[in-house]
């Protein structure tokens, strides 16, 4: 078993242009990504700084304190104000969603806005501090003058209440979600590496499987023998690819470091078995095999976030059974239980997944593989 198992490694370290796509392409990837938001995904907190714009209605003792709020507001980078020559062009910019609302100043501050999301409330609690605190100020300059400038500068001391920060109370990118889908593509990249096994062991495809289906050895021993092998090529693969986001980017997946390599762990099984269940389900070519292979990493990984940011939102949203068994999807939301929800109940739930695809996968390979029978080689 270990000459088998030494020999089968050699044999796939051999081949580059696996190695490409399971190594050096997620690299390649990687390397791109964070060229173009690298430094943004670096950053612990998520962009809170909310785009506003402000009018002016008529210029008084109350429109400069309502500034100096607004401006206080913008150094706390809880929102970013935006100038604009006219009111009719701050009006268009807030219709085309450019900013995310309109404050008016004068005798009392006001806001108007278009939609109803999260930036929306952010900014109706901001108003309503506002005058909630300027009511309280007024009453007191009334009933207590002599506590006014005591009340002020408590106000004055107060941090904003709103910050963005994940559900474990961490904060983090929410550009992490492409590194989180790279990963997850990077160990199904092992479809490459399991197709090219399972061809290499069909005897009426390749010379090397018609000496393998000759050899005394079990079948199953061999067949025991590539899963282990190629699974352990494609598991260092990953963990390379991710040694290379955290310290050569200087990025952060979380703080469960075993979590993350069972998550990789099991990703690689998952990508490995459904290269082999590729591989013997057909007696097609190589070359039309790794255009599956290309097919079943890339639209999976598409559809988890590896292109568009907020893909697996679109699909939770219209169509959420099919996050549930693209295995892209389930890993990329399993680093995210790792890194940002900390939620054990669902993260189980996504390993469970992994476990159960890869066993129905394994199954069915092995099942296929083990029944070739050859009348002539």
């Amino acid at each position: 078993m270990r000459h088998l198992l030494i020999y089968r490694l050699k044999q796939t370290l051999r081949d580059r242009s696996i190695l490409f796509w399971t190594l050096a392409f997620p690299m390649i990837l990687g390397t791109f990504f964070f060229m173009a938001f690298g430094d943004l995904a670096k950053h612990d907190e998520m962009a809170t700084e909310i785009p506003i714009a402000m009018v002016v209605r008529h210029q008084s003792a109350q429109t400069e304190t309502q500034k100096a709020f607004l401006n206080e507001m913008q150094k706390e980078k809880l929102i970013r104000l935006k100038v604009y020559p006219t009111e009719k062009i701050a009006k268009a910019k807030l219709a085309d969603g450019k900013i995310s609302g309109l404050f008016y100043l004068g005798q009392d501050l006001s806001l108007t806005v278009t939609k109803s999301n999260l930036n929306t409330s952010i900014l109706k609690a901001v108003l309503d501090g506002y005058t909630k605190n300027v009511a309280l100020l007024s009453d007191m300059a009334q009933a207590h003058p002599d506590k006014l400038p005591a009340a002020i500068s408590a106000m004055s001391d107060l941090k904003p209440a709103v910050k963005a920060v994940a559900p474990n109370g961490k904060t983090t990118s929410s550009f992490l979600q492409y590194f989180f889908a790279l990963i997850a593509y990077a160990c199904l990249s092992g479809v490459f590496l399991g197709g090219n096994n399972s061809f290499e062991t069909q005897a009426n495809l390749s010379a090397l499987g018609a000496r393998r289906s000759i050899s005394p050895t079990p079948k199953l021993a061999l067949i025991l023998v590539d899963f282990i092998t190629i699974t352990m090529v494609d598991f260092i693969s990953v963990l390379l690819l991710t040694l290379y986001i955290t310290k050569g980017f200087g990025m952060s997946l979380g703080d469960n470091l075993v979590g993350i390599v069972a998550t990789v762990f099991m990703g690689c099984v998952i990508g490995v078995s459904i290269g082999i269940m590729l591989g013997a389900s057909n007696h097609a070519s190589m070359t039309l095999k790794t255009g599956f292979a290309v097919a079943l990493t890339l639209v999976p990984s598409f559809f988890a976030g590896l292109m568009f940011q907020n893909m697996g939102i679109i699909v939770e949203k219209y169509c959420p059974i099919f996050n549930r068994i693209n295995p892209a999807a389930v890993l990329a939301d399993a680093f995210y239980c790792l890194g940002v929800y900390d939620n054990p109940a669902r993260y189980a739930r996504d390993m469970w997944t992994l476990a159960v695809m890869s066993v129905v996968c394994i199954a069915v390979a092995f099942s296929l593989l083990r029944r070739e029978r050859y009348d002539s080689i």
